[in-house]
């Protein structure tokens, strides 16, 4: 039996500054699952942080092609080639043409905020809706549909509480602070930080340094 396999559980926790419509970001969830998932004996305590992507986006989101001309002009189809070749080493399937409108993730990470124990799930729940699924997450309904299939309906009323709109607020200004110009960012234990979708290998020092 080796040491990992006979350690005593352990938790953690692991703050992540991410954006629900980064695809990166998703790709950095299913590489944080596989190092989660070489030490067993972790049980981790996410605590998801706000960053957005597009802090000047309509509320209503703005039309998918214009949205891409406008942020990447004729280099998108090479960068989201590049992207959904990455994906699909995380088991990802990226369905990138089914995506017509591009949401303000605001809502969404309303939810984010107050999902707890389910925070993961729920993380899980608004990529897939939104990367394989293309529903538009910037939507109320579509939210309060994706509460509900986690069991959490309850979740939709963050949308309309100020403590949470001022956390929202707090943790765009601490990532403003930490000069995030990416996500994801993950922060294991309090005390070490690493920036970006690494691959498993580069995520297990860290876990392992944080709850030594």
């Amino acid at each position: 039996m080796s040491s990992q396999s006979s350690a005593s559980p352990q938790s953690l926790r692991i703050e992540i500054f991410a954006d629900v419509i980064c695809p990166w970001c998703y790709i950095g969830k299913k590489r944080l699952d596989a190092a989660l998932a070489k030490r067993p004996h972790i049980t981790p305590r996410i605590v998801w942080r706000t960053f957005l992507l597009n802090p000047t986006m309509p509320e209503d989101g703005m039309h998918r092609a214009s949205y891409l001309a406008a942020k990447f002009g004729h280099s998108a189809a090479a960068i989201y080639g590049r992207i959904a070749a990455a994906g699909l080493d995380s088991g990802i399937r990226f369905n990138f043409d089914a995506i017509s409108r591009t949401p303000d993730s605001r809502k969404a990470q309303k939810m984010l905020l107050v999902a707890g124990g389910d925070t993961d799930r729920l993380s899980e729940a608004l990529y897939h809706a939104y990367f394989l699924a293309g529903r538009d997450i910037g939507e109320r309904d579509v939210l309060a549909g994706i509460a509900a299939e986690i069991g959490r309906p309850e979740l939709i009323e963050a949308l309309e509480t100020e403590t949470v709109q001022r956390q929202l607020e707090t943790d765009i200004a601490r990532a403003h602070q930490l000069n995030l110009d990416g996500v994801p960012y993950f922060i294991f234990g309090e005390a070490y930080a690493i920036a970006g979708a690494h691959i498993p290998e580069h995520l297990i020092p860290a876990i392992d340094a944080a709850t030594a």
